[in-house]
């Protein structure tokens, strides 16, 4: 089939038009990435942080900022790391306890564990109970540090 003069034009315009299109579409899709990342550099936080008394200066992300801030744990509290039921407890308040005897037992997915005394001290508060259901990090005994 011969092709006329003014169809090979019609066809030459509309792949210049497509040509164009496409290009619109690029430099659109560049402009979202440079104001993507003008954002995500607006959105970064200066932090300050101390390990064993070295500062350490480092930026992040809102989105990588913690809710809450971190505090060190006490020494003789006690937090659950895995999610579980309580089975037995081993302690009443005021129980002199060394490191190493068990204070409770945590049934986490159908395998009992064994909460040890990582202290010696004095048992000084129970928050759980048997048949309790505790979650990841929560706190069930707290002891207090003593010389034996």
């Amino acid at each position: 089939m011969a092709t006329t003069k003014s169809d090979r034009e019609k066809e030459k315009k509309e792949k210049k038009e497509e040509r164009e299109r496409k290009e619109q579409e690029r430099k659109e899709k560049r402009a979202k990435k440079e104001k993507k990342g003008k954002e995500a550099a607006e959105e970064l936080v200066f932090s300050e942080f101390e390990i064993d008394g070295t500062v350490y200066k480092t930026t992040l992300p809102k989105y990588f900022q913690p809710n809450k801030k971190w505090k060190p744990k006490e020494v003789g509290d006690i937090e659950s790391l895995i999610t579980g039921v309580i089975k037995n407890v081993f302690v009443e308040q005021g129980t002199p306890v060394k490191k190493g005897d068990c204070l409770l037992l945590l049934e986490a997915m159908k395998m009992n564990n064994e909460i040890l005394s990582p202290i010696d001290g004095i048992v000084q508060s129970i928050f759980v109970t048997e048949n309790s259901n505790v979650a990841k990090g929560t706190l069930m005994i707290k002891i207090a540090p003593s010389a034996f």
